[in-house]
């Protein structure tokens, strides 16, 4: 099959399949997660055999969406899948170990809201004016008339707080706000949706903002602010990695903060790096020059280097990226 971009050839894909793959991105958020079991929940009701795996375990915040304990961490049986659905990923090794499964299933299905860094789908269900995949979810389930449960439209909904920021981001269109009603009156509680994402850690993942917060700096025009998380920082606070979510939104509420910048050292000491801006300052193209992308105001890399190295390297380039931006 040619590769296309269409509600239409993406339920055909959905509608010949039996058996299906889903696949999020390497660290999973919220939109991601959200989008793959809303899909896996609404795949589940037509009788298919679906699957969702993850390189990576879904973060506690996120452990309240239904069934959130199926997805397999590795694949649970070797074959083949008649379709592979990637999920908000512009580009393929961004599904780390099951990249290759993705790549071996017969028809590919990519449905996200990046901009395509890679053609690796039959059929892409692509729109960058969405403010969250799970938009592009709830659209294609749309056009194919099927029912919403509550399961489904929990799911989606999170997804769409999440990459919005709880509506707070600049991505939120009036269309993003009348799908989070049609989720609400599906059955999806935004009251807890909002809590268990933004209201609820655990007792390791508060301690560990303390620590990243106490190393908390900006330039001398204020413009850009960062935190930096060593290993140390995470065996003090016997937290995890994931439980780095949404620490970078803290940066980012700093008074006259354009760029925020996340510098965290992951156990294979690789630096991950998490970017968040105001406005229509666009961290994706500083994320680009590291490998990463993402949002305009929300973007990743990772750098293989020393933190040290990564703090100096990340705080020149912002510096000289915004420089010539303006």
């Amino acid at each position: 099959m040619r590769s296309r971009n269409s509600f239409k050839h993406a339920a055909q894909l959905l509608c010949e399949a039996e058996s299906l793959l889903i696949v999020p991105h390497l660290h999973p958020d919220g939109d991601a997660l959200g989008s793959a079991l809303g899909l896996y929940h609404a795949l589940r009701q037509m009788g298919k055999t679906a699957v969702v795996v993850s390189h990576d375990p879904v973060p506690e915040i996120y452990r309240f969406l239904p069934d959130w304990e199926k997805i397999h961490l590795e694949h649970p049986q070797q074959t083949t899948y008649d379709l592979a659905v990637v999920v908000d990923q512009s580009q393929l090794s961004r599904a780390g170990r099951h990249e290759a499964l993705a790549r071996a299933a017969r028809r590919i299905l990519q449905i996200d809201h990046h901009v395509p860094l890679e053609p690796f789908a039959d059929v892409r269900l692509v729109d960058p004016s969405a403010a969250a995949t799970a938009e592009l979810v709830y659209r294609l389930l749309r056009a194919m008339r099927m029912r919403i449960t509550p399961e489904v439209a929990t799911c989606l909904l999170t997804g769409i707080v999440t990459d919005t920021f709880s509506f707070k981001f600049p991505n939120t269109t009036p269309r993003t706000l009348r799908i989070a009603a049609a989720l609400q009156q599906a059955g999806a509680d935004l009251s807890f949706i909002s809590e268990q994402v933004f209201e609820t850690r655990s007792f390791s993942a508060v301690k560990l903002l303390g620590l990243a917060l106490a190393s908390l700096q900006r330039t001398p025009d204020g413009k850009i602010a960062w935190i930096t998380i060593p290993r140390s920082a995470f065996e003090a606070a016997q937290a995890h990695e994931e439980e780095t979510e949404g620490i970078v939104n803290f940066v980012r509420s700093v008074r006259g903060v354009e760029v925020a910048m996340m510098l965290r050292e992951s156990p294979n000491h690789k630096i991950r790096v998490s970017l968040r801006s105001r406005g229509k300052v666009n961290v994706a193209q500083l994320a680009q020059q590291f490998g990463g992308g993402g949002h305009e105001n929300a973007a990743g890399c990772t750098l293989e280097t020393s933190l040290e190295e990564a703090e100096t390297i990340l705080v020149r380039e912002a510096q000289r990226w915004m420089e010539s931006s303006t």
